[in-house]
């Protein structure tokens, strides 16, 4: 996102001159910008001190960020199921989700999730003496 090069501050002061009667025309003029702009900032800023509207922006940051990393992890999640799914065997997956439950104590919903394996294939009594 880009940065805007006008502070919460005098972002907060416009809005302010604006509702003590100075035209907007005037603020616009006075700072460089459009009048489009000016009312996307009275929309977003009208009636928030410089305090909160410092807050919000930092909020709307960690959530910017989160966002990303939440991307980045999906990813990554369908990346590691998929060499799960091609190169080991259901048996293999099994004894996956068993370490999962022993190791990290979750339940078979969450380590069947994980490794991109059924529920039912799991639990599927399978015959040993084949295998």
């Amino acid at each position: 996102m880009r940065k805007s090069r006008y502070t919460e501050d005098q972002i907060t002061s416009a809005i302010k001159a604006s509702e003590c009667g100075v035209k907007v025309k005037e603020i616009c003029d006075e700072l460089g910008i459009s009048e489009a702009t000016f009312y996307s900032w009275k929309k977003k800023y009208s009636g928030l001190s410089s305090e909160d509207g410092r807050k919000i922006k930092e909020l709307e940051d960690k959530v910017h960020n989160i966002e990303r990393e939440l991307q980045t992890l999906n990813s990554d999640k369908e990346m590691l199921q998929s060499v799960v799914k091609n190169f080991f065997t259901t048996n293999d997956k099994r004894q996956a989700v068993n370490y999962l439950q022993d190791t990290f104590e979750i339940g078979t919903r969450r380590s069947c999730r994980l490794l991109d394996i059924s529920r039912s294939v799991y639990h599927y009594p399978y015959n040993v003496e084949n295998h």
